[in-house]
């Protein structure tokens, strides 16, 4: 599939609080540069982009993202250990690999990296929206 792929990272999640702010940098904010460090290395960049939200609305399993790309199942993944960043960005690299070789996206659990195998929120499938001209 030559479409590009997202890899959306929650930015808020597991952020640190005090007073209603927000103090120093989120697990999310972090994740988010250790995953765009590794993908830049990756054969998977030139598939790939990974992607910044505010809020994915899992506030109770962060760390949180998602795989998404069109005519795939969209895959919505949470309690990524944010003390183990860079193991965690090498498995969820790992399983946008896998993603990316399903011509639908459907990842067996079997298949997906152990880190990943017990943390999947939902799997939302896709829309097809026929274009007519």
């Amino acid at each position: 599939m030559n479409d590009k792929h997202t890899i959306f990272v929650c930015q808020s999640c597991a952020g640190n609080w005090q007073n209603g702010r927000e103090v120093g940098n989120s697990g999310g904010y972090l994740l988010h540069q250790e995953l765009t460090t590794q993908l830049a290395t990756n054969p998977l960049a030139e598939d790939f982009e990974v992607k910044p939200v505010k809020c994915m609305g899992a506030c109770n399993r962060p760390c949180v993202v998602a795989f998404a790309a069109a005519g795939k199942s969209t895959y919505l993944f949470g309690d990524l250990d944010r003390t183990a960043l860079a193991e965690v960005s090498q498995s969820i690299l790992e399983c946008a690999s896998l993603y990316h070789s399903k011509p639908d996206g459907t990842m067996k659990w079997s298949e997906r990296p152990e880190r990943l195998r017990k943390s999947v929120i939902g799997i939302v499938p896709s829309i097809e929206i026929p274009i007519s001209i």
